[in-house]
């Protein structure tokens, strides 16, 4: 049967506020895929302000360019997980991968001055105006302002969560994939380390 044009008409809607939202809030952070001997690939996603113009900029007429935003994606592979490190230690794994129940633990530090999170995401004052420039008609008030750190595992994932909690973080799973959220503004500011666990079959 046909459904409705309203029913289709709102479900696009949905799926286009959905896809800005995410494309928002989540596009920075650290992506891996994780292969049964502890080897994979890494791919990481950081907001940027690029110092040097655009292909764009290069070829127009008539404009002034102000501003700058990008998103910097960079992938490569390590050999062990628990090789894999950010910054001075302040990301870093633990796997264990042998046995019925195979498990990484992830360490996570906090604070204005950590590495890894500086690496990633800018200060509040700048998302604010890098998010005019990734959305000019205003509806998005601030970009990368969530990191994602998600995992693609071996098998199914059965558990996926995070001590100590603070305010906006998030750990799910999906099928073979377990992901973190962590607003910026959380993970800029002093806090307790925190731990995310991951098991899968």
């Amino acid at each position: 049967m046909t459904s409705h044009p309203l029913l289709r008409l709102t479900t696009l809607l949905f799926a286009s506020l959905t896809l800005l939202a995410c494309s928002g809030n989540e596009l920075v952070g650290v992506h891996i895929v994780l292969q049964k001997d502890g080897s994979g690939t890494v791919t990481t996603r950081s907001l940027v302000t690029p110092p040097t113009p655009g292909p764009a900029e290069t070829i127009t007429q008539g404009a002034t360019w102000t501003r700058r935003a990008a998103i910097q994606a960079s992938q490569g592979t390590f050999r062990r997980l628990d090789d894999l490190k950010f910054g001075d230690g302040g990301l870093r794994f633990a796997a264990n991968l042998g046995g019925d129940q195979p498990s990484v633990r992830v360490y996570l530090e906090r604070g204005a001055d950590i590495a890894w999170v500086t690496s990633l995401v800018q200060d509040r004052a700048t998302r604010r105006k890098l998010a005019k420039v990734y959305d000019p008609t205003g509806r998005t008030r601030e970009v990368g302002d969530v990191i994602r750190l998600e995992l693609e595992l071996p098998g199914e994932v059965i558990a996926s969560s995070v001590l100590p909690t603070a305010r906006g973080v998030e750990a799910d799973r999906e099928r073979k994939r377990a992901y973190l959220l962590l607003p910026a503004r959380t993970m800029l500011e002093a806090g307790d380390d925190m731990i995310w666990d991951i098991t899968w079959r």
